[in-house]
């Protein structure tokens, strides 16, 4: 899935879960768009930077035992991170990792090894594969266009659109808040 895809459903569910739950009122929806990109921004540059023999860049931040790990964690000593560590958790979802055991299941088939799919251990790679993907799989240009279209019903439902509410929704990460504040 790709960046919009990822933040615009993290949002859809936050904004559910929060109608449901007055205790999530206070979501920083910064915070969420990083979490539920996070997989992406650490392995991309890890295969960039490190890992240039990986054949991917869905690395140690696509397993399992890493989110696995971090959930725990959350649960014994963070819990008002729960939501966002459940975004971060849901990249593997919306990514369907479970497909792609090597990455998925790391490292119970070995320090080093990752799903094979097409290098991308350079920028260049990454755009060719991502490229590959919009062309060989119409699905994703569907789910990624209401992914846009979603991003931009919260910008226009919540006012972002307007410089002031922008702002604070920059300095806040809260969407109500900022909707409110121009009110």
């Amino acid at each position: 899935m790709m960046p919009p895809g990822h933040i615009a459903t993290t949002w859809a569910v936050a904004l559910a879960l929060q109608k449901k739950n007055s205790k999530l009122a206070r979501l920083d929806y910064r915070g969420l768009a990083v979490a539920s990109m996070l997989p992406d921004l650490i392995d991309k540059p890890l295969a960039v930077s490190v890992f240039t023999e990986a054949e991917t860049s869905q690395l140690v931040a696509h397993s399992v035992l890493v989110h696995a790990v971090v959930l725990v964690g959350a649960l014994l000593f963070r819990r008002k991170s729960l939501p966002y560590v459940l975004a971060f958790n849901g990249h593997l979802l919306l990514d369907r990792m479970w497909r792609h055991t090597e990455s998925f299941w790391w490292p119970l088939f070995g320090w080093n090894v990752f799903w094979r799919f097409k290098a991308m251990n350079t920028p260049e790679s990454m755009v060719s594969v991502y490229l590959d993907i919009i062309t060989r799989y119409p699905r994703v240009w569907i789910v990624e266009i209401i992914a846009i279209a979603t991003i931009m019903w919260v910008t226009i439902r919540h006012r972002l659109y307007r410089r002031n509410v922008f702002r604070t929704f920059l300095s806040s990460g809260s969407l109500h808040s900022a909707a409110d504040q121009d009110l």
